[in-house]
């Protein structure tokens, strides 16, 4: 007779094993698309120091030509341009960096992504209101505004005549 000792574990069947379904990778769309980036108020350019940004040289050789011809063209003033109208044309990046007017319009542009300015919807109530006071829909308003709290009357010839 077999002692307990000698008894062979039955055998199990293998387990039948699933094979792991592997997902097809879907590309992973960018947090921020160039559009986004430009309109959206909690864009990273929201909180950027954007002066610095584009005072960086590496910012304007990454540009092609076309481009930089067209940024180029957009200066206001011409002595913040070097080797103005030779191939090698750029911006005077140390100029700009001590230009007061271009700190402040850099500090501004990211300012206004930070409010939500520009926001196509935002944009467009903006447009409206601007051709609403130039076609003076706001006049008779604002003259009874100045004339309310100044405690004064406008004269009628310095009134503004539509």
């Amino acid at each position: 007779s077999p002692s307990k000792d000698d008894s062979k574990p039955i055998p199990q069947r293998p387990k039948k094993r699933n094979p792991v379904k592997k997902r097809a990778k879907v590309p992973k769309k960018p947090k921020w698309d160039a559009e986004s980036l430009l309109k959206d108020p909690k864009s990273p350019l929201a909180t950027a120091n954007l002066r610095s940004i584009l005072c960086n040289p590496m910012a304007w050789t990454a540009l092609d030509p076309e481009d930089k011809a067209e940024i180029l063209a957009l200066f206001p003033d011409k002595s913040h341009i070097l080797d103005s109208g030779t191939e090698d044309a750029r911006p005077n990046f140390a100029s700009l960096m001590n230009d007061d007017s271009f700190r402040y319009d850099c500090a501004a542009y990211t300012e206004n992504i930070a409010e939500g300015r520009h926001d196509p919807e935002w944009l467009a109530s903006a447009w409206s209101a601007h051709e609403r006071r130039k076609a003076g829909d706001f006049d008779k308003y604002l003259v009874d505004k100045l004339e309310e709290e100044w405690g004064v009357e406008i004269p009628e010839g310095m009134r503004i005549r539509r």
